[in-house]
Order: C-alpha cells, then sequence, then structure tokens
C-alpha cells in the first residue's frame, strides 16, 4: 500500500512539475512574441497580465464551483429536514391542547420539586451550549 500511495505522490510531482514547464515556456513564448513590437517592458507587463487574468479566472471557477457545492449541500439538508419525523414545532402547531398539557405539567413538577427542575435546566443548558 505504502508502494502505491509514493507511487500516486511521484505521479502527482511529475504531473506539477510539467505544468510548471508549460507555464514558464508559454510566458517566454509571449514575451518574445510580443518584445519587438513593443518593447522590453511592455511586453513583461503583458505577460504578468496574462499570469494574473489566468489566476483570476482560475480563482472564478473554483468560488462557483464551491459555491455549488454548498447549495447542493442545503438542498440536501433542507430535504432532509423536511423528511423528518414531526418536530416539537410542528407538534406544537399541530396540537397546541396537547402542548398546554405538556406545559401545565412541567409547571406543576417545577412548583412541586423545584431543585430537580434547576438540575434538568442545568443539564440541557450544558448541552445546548457546545454548539
Amino acid at each position: 500500500m505504502f508502494d502505491r500511495a509514493m507511487a500516486a505522490v511521484v505521479a502527482t510531482a511529475a504531473a506539477s512539475a510539467a505544468v510548471v514547464m508549460v507555464v514558464f515556456a508559454l510566458g517566454f513564448a509571449l514575451y518574445a512574441l510580443i518584445e519587438p513590437s513593443v518593447g522590453p517592458a511592455a511586453a513583461a507587463a503583458f505577460v504578468a497580465l496574462a499570469a494574473a487574468l489566468c489566476v483570476a479566472v482560475f480563482a472564478l471557477v473554483a468560488a462557483l464551483r464551491k459555491r455549488k457545492r454548498e447549495q447542493e449541500a442545503a438542498v440536501a439538508q433542507a430535504q432532509l429536514m423536511d423528511d423528518l419525523p414531526l418536530g416539537l414545532g410542528d407538534i406544537a402547531r399541530d396540537r397546541p391542547l396537547v402542548t398546554l398539557a405538556i406545559t401545565a405539567v412541567g409547571g406543576i413538577l417545577a412548583a412541586r420539586h423545584p431543585t430537580l427542575v434547576r438540575d434538568l435546566i442545568a443539564i440541557v443548558a450544558r448541552f445546548g451550549g457546545r454548539r
């Protein structure tokens, strides 16, 4: 397995070196093409401009791909939330009398056993604070 991983690293390094050589060769070729007509300084500026444009296009494409992945993840999350069974908010909206009864029982429990309620609230606050 280590040999396969090293082969992948070597192949990636070789491909990266080839890309670097191509970029330098294209830069020199562009410089040599433009230099006789505009001079050395302007030719160097054009090569730098071309490199900056290539980097900007690459960054734009990467940002658009990231945004697309984020949108797909948001759609998947929304779909998952729609597929879940009734949550507490849905129960409260769909069955207000059950919600009222649970609230009344909680109030009675709090009136009779305040230390128990205090401990339960502390536990819930501890778990809720980690988000």
